[in-house]
């Protein structure tokens, strides 16, 4: 009987999601396949854009791995750490986020990268990101409530930030968000009376000194002479320093009085990329020609965690089409690593690259061939339709354009519930909050009941705590960022506060007697071996 090997591929985006694909119609019938994703669908992240701007539906523009990743073992869960001496990735799953353990013959890395916004002060906490469903969802309520306390405010101040919508950043992604947004405010003005057109301003916000450095010159001039002519304010040679809730500043000193800010700026890995000791090059990481991440023989990267060589200086750039491109090549890759037959390096010429600007307009360049205009955003249109993983996936976008074209723009707000920093939890007499080798999620305070934290101690008996109102649990795992060492019991049914994670961690960093406070917890809660260790 043939042993059996597993292939773990983590992420479900374009190169997690299609090496899976391409591996399960290659590889030998012995050969697991197991995607892990943080969540249970695909995003088509080049439409966020036009899900933000309401030109498609939310649901219009994702795919459930499931029904894309058929006879594929999907296993949905947040990688935590990945233990490369001993093939083994470990991963919270669920809402307890119950710790699990997956072991793997070779290991896929296609994490993609996150924004990072450290270098502007301000950008973080005020600015919006499209890289999920999520992101365009909470723009496009935050857009339409723009527009609705615009209508109705008699302050003009206020008036003019809320109509006043700053993109950062004009490569693919802020020129296309730039120019479905422009359109989306301009064809649902007629539903707000109190809102003039010329009282709404969209700026684009480039440091170099032209837009779409991708393309040529010459689409990159056509593309911003369109823009500019809709009415979007493009301003070249801009760096921003910082922003507020009410304003974005740039470096020159210029203060532009605004309340949405959209970056598409500050890529960089995500956070478990930084903690693995990987070789890393530009926030990459790197890789041989095949994609095998550099000292390792079973461990593979690619998509935008990756540094992909390809030719003597150059770098596969972080887009679809070349993820896409990328998967097939280390699907094949891998088959051959398993049949001990030599890979063959990652070599792709593009067919072009291409940008809506908005108003039925993009730009092209296609085999070198360079295209503008209506022809441009057709072939746009047919080259993501085509992108498109599922038939039923392209018959709905399709359809939603047909829409678009004759129909007037949604816009209605649909809120989603909001959780606030510190939640309310009940738990009935008995119930287990926490078992050991758990992921901590908050830190918990007992407003009323009793409850039991057990750890068993090496060599003596188990180290009881009761707590009652006004004490908390959590603290340690939390500080050293470790699982539960025992369990958590409701002696008595219980009302605790949770301060979210996140937020605990703001909290120690914001008051430093409360960060002292952990650190010196009283002797008389936690035996020596249970205190968090001192931060030096």
């Amino acid at each position: 009987m043939e042993q059996k090997r597993r292939i773990v591929i983590l992420g479900g985006g374009f190169a997690g999601a299609f090496t899976a694909r391409h591996l399960h119609k290659r590889a030998p019938r012995n050969v697991e396949i197991e995607l892990i994703s943080d969540r249970n669908y695909f995003v088509f992240q080049p439409l966020l854009a036009e899900v933000a701007a309401g030109t498609i539906n939310a649901q219009d523009a994702v795919t459930p791995l499931r029904l894309l990743l058929k006879g594929i073992t999907v296993r949905m869960g947040e990688v935590r750490d990945i233990d490369f001496t001993n093939q083994t990735v470990q991963l919270a799953q669920g809402s307890r986020r119950i710790p699990a353990y997956r072991t793997y013959d070779h290991l896929v890395i296609a994490l993609g990268q996150r924004t990072v916004l450290d270098r502007f002060e301000g950008f973080a906490e005020h600015s919006f990101c499209l890289r999920d469903l999520a992101h365009a969802h909470e723009l496009r309520n935050h857009v339409i409530q723009c527009l609705e306390h615009a209508d109705v405010t008699e302050n003009p101040t206020l008036k003019a930030r809320l109509l006043t919508f700053v993109i950062a950043g004009a490569g693919f992604s802020g020129v296309e968000i730039a120019g479905e947004l422009h359109e989306m405010l301009q064809r649902t003005l007629k539903h707000y009376p109190r809102i003039n057109r010329d009282e709404i301003k969209t700026i684009l916000v480039q440091r170099g000194e032209r837009i779409l450095p991708e393309l040529s010159p010459a689409l990159g001039e056509y593309a911003a002479d369109k823009m500019q002519k809709y009415g979007i304010e493009v301003r070249f040679g801009t760096s921003l320093a910082r922003a507020t809730g009410t304003a974005v500043y740039t470096r020159d000193g210029e203060i532009i009085p605004t309340h949405t800010l959209i970056t598409t700026i500050g890529n960089g890995p995500t956070e478990l990329v930084e903690t693995l000791d990987l070789p890393m090059q530009r926030g990459r990481i790197q890789t041989e020609a095949d994609m095998r991440v550099l000292g390792h023989t079973n461990v593979w990267a690619l998509g935008d965690a990756a540094l992909i060589p390809v030719g003597e200086a150059e770098s596969a750039p972080t887009t679809a089409q070349f993820a896409v491109r990328e998967a097939r090549c280390l699907a094949a890759n891998l088959v051959a690593t398993l049949e001990e037959r030599p890979t063959r390096p990652f070599s792709y010429a593009p067919r072009g690259t291409m940008a809506s600007i908005g108003h039925y307009r993009a730009v092209a360049e296609v085999y070198g061939r360079k295209i503008s205009g209506l022809t441009a955003w057709l072939l746009w249109r047919s080259f993501y339709i085509g992108m498109l993983p599922g038939f039923s996936t392209r018959l709905r976008v399709a359809l939603n354009w047909l829409f678009d074209y004759f129909l007037p723009r949604s816009i209605v707000q649909v809120k989603t519930r909001t959780n606030s920093g510190v939640r309310v939890v009940h738990f009935a007499k008995d119930d287990v909050l926490f078992a050991p080798d758990q992921i901590v999620d908050g830190f918990y305070m007992v407003v009323h009941g009793t409850l039991e934290s057990r750890v068993p101690m090496t060599g003596g008996e188990d180290f009881v705590r009761i707590l009652g109102p006004g004490d908390h649990w959590g603290e340690r795992c939390l500080t050293e960022g470790t699982p539960t060492l025992g369990k958590l019991t409701a002696v008595e049914d219980s009302e605790l506060l949770v301060l979210e994670s996140a937020d605990f961690s703001r909290l120690r960093q914001a008051l430093p007697p409360f960060a002292d406070y952990l650190e010196h917890i009283p002797e008389k809660i936690y035996p020596p071996s249970l205190r968090p260790h001192r931060e030096q």
